[in-house]
């Protein structure tokens, strides 16, 4: 029996080891970013919104493009998107979608619906507006650079 806690601790010794030197942390200079030094919005990754139609449940991608207020910094805008994500995916499921809420005016009103959720979820002072973008829009280059400094990519360097 001792002979297995010590084979076990050995291994989470040699695990925590390995992510002790592959961990580099970020550097001030890419932390220290002015408000509006970057991109318009971050563009969260697409979601897969479950809408109900006559012939069942089917899904639509939407991509939520955070517009950044004023006062808002990069950092708190980045350290809270992939937070305000994943609470948009499950308001988006809770909600119950109809075919008609993803066209014209009501895709708009969709927006300000979730909106006024992620100010409730968020300090409103980050996120002055919300887009719902197209699955082909063209993201600008810095608000491009902006959305990818913001997702979380495992193994990152």
């Amino acid at each position: 029996m001792r002979l297995i806690h010590t084979i076990a601790a050995i291994f989470a010794l040699s695990i925590w080891l390995t992510m002790f030197f592959l961990y580099r942390p970020v550097s001030a200079q890419e932390i220290d970013l002015e408000p509006w030094d970057v991109g318009r919005y971050i563009q969260l990754d697409p979601i897969m919104a479950p809408f109900q139609t006559s012939r069942g449940i089917r899904y639509q991608v939407i991509n939520v493009r955070l517009i950044m207020g004023e006062k808002s910094t990069a950092r708190y805008a980045c350290f809270v998107a992939p937070i305000v994500h994943e609470k948009i995916l499950f308001y988006v499921w809770q909600r119950g979608l109809t075919t008609a809420d993803l066209l014209g005016d009501r895709k708009n009103q969709l927006a300000a619906e979730i909106l006024e959720f992620v100010e409730g979820e968020t300090d409103e002072r980050y996120y002055k507006n919300l887009e719902l973008a197209g699955e082909f829009d063209e993201l600008d280059q810095d608000s491009e650079i902006l959305s990818n400094y913001c997702k979380f990519r495992p193994g990152r360097n």
